[in-house]
């Protein structure tokens, strides 16, 4: 059975340049494109993967906002409390489960209308310290980007202990449906400073048990690399004596003091 849902394979890319620091760093990565329609089949066809079940490969519900519940089922109800159209289609990217664990920095609900064209998208963002917050990306919140679809957002979550102040979010993404990925998130001070730039670029494979194969072999601990590269980079900019935060109760940002005030644009 051929299905819509793939794995992209590529890398990450993260950098910072600010007053505190000015890091840059690059892995190798795989992610999954899961079609949200196509997770009942891909549970029943694949020996690798499983739905709620404990396999080499999954996805569980209770990963993400939806808690346990239907994904589609949730996703259309958020949507339509925005404003939003349910779409013809929904791919998820996001990290699977590997031997029943996975982190997911950020998890993308790409939404496409019949034409293929992309209308609207949920960046669903974790932090290190249980805190979530869906960003709804719609129409209003469109800018015009220099190549690709590009939304403005204001940060709502408290996600890096090293980076506070007033900020706003800008997700680019370079995502044809059934194509290769690109996805860039910049985060800019108000006075418009990049401090910080983080991207996704990949190529499409098709989902398979071989091409699942191939990735556990590759990559045997995707899942532990992405948390414990977290925790190194945030060790070197502590050791940097970069300014340290913990979040409050409610997972809002820290907006003082303000430690990106100054920034010079990341490339």
């Amino acid at each position: 059975m051929t299905f819509t849902s793939a794995l992209i394979r590529g890398e990450v890319v993260h950098a910072r340049r600010d007053v505190h620091a000015q890091r840059s760093f690059r892995y190798p990565v795989y992610v999954a494109a899961l079609d949200l329609d196509e997770l009942p089949a891909l549970d029943r066809e694949l020996w690798l993967f499983s739905r709620r079940r404990l396999n080499v490969f999954g996805l569980d519900e209770r990963d993400y906002a939806a808690a346990g519940r239907d994904l589609r089922v949730t996703h259309t109800e958020l949507l339509r409390e925005h404003g939003l159209a349910r779409p013809e289609r929904v791919v998820l990217i996001t990290n699977p489960r590997v031997f029943g664990y996975t982190f997911n920095p950020v998890s993308f609900f790409l939404g496409y209308a019949a034409d293929g064209s992309l209308m609207s998208v949920v960046a669903e963002v974790n932090n290190t310290y249980g805190g979530r917050h869906a960003y709804v990306l719609g129409p209003e919140q469109r800018v015009v980007g220099p190549r690709a679809l590009t939304y403005r957002v204001p940060r709502e979550l408290f996600v890096s202990p090293f980076l506070h102040g007033h900020a706003t979010y800008d997700f680019v993404f370079e995502a044809p449906l059934g194509g290769d990925l690109t996805i860039t998130m910049h985060v800019a001070t108000t006075a418009g400073d990049r401090v910080f730039t983080a991207a996704l670029r990949g190529s499409r494979c098709e989902l398979s048990d071989r091409a699942l194969l191939r990735a556990a072999v590759r990559y045997p601990a995707m899942t532990v690399q992405v948390i414990g590269l977290i925790h190194l980079e945030a060790l070197k900019l502590h050791l940097r004596r970069v300014p340290f935060r913990r979040p409050g109760a409610d997972h809002r940002p820290i907006v003082e003091p303000a430690s990106i005030t100054t920034a010079a644009e990341v490339t």
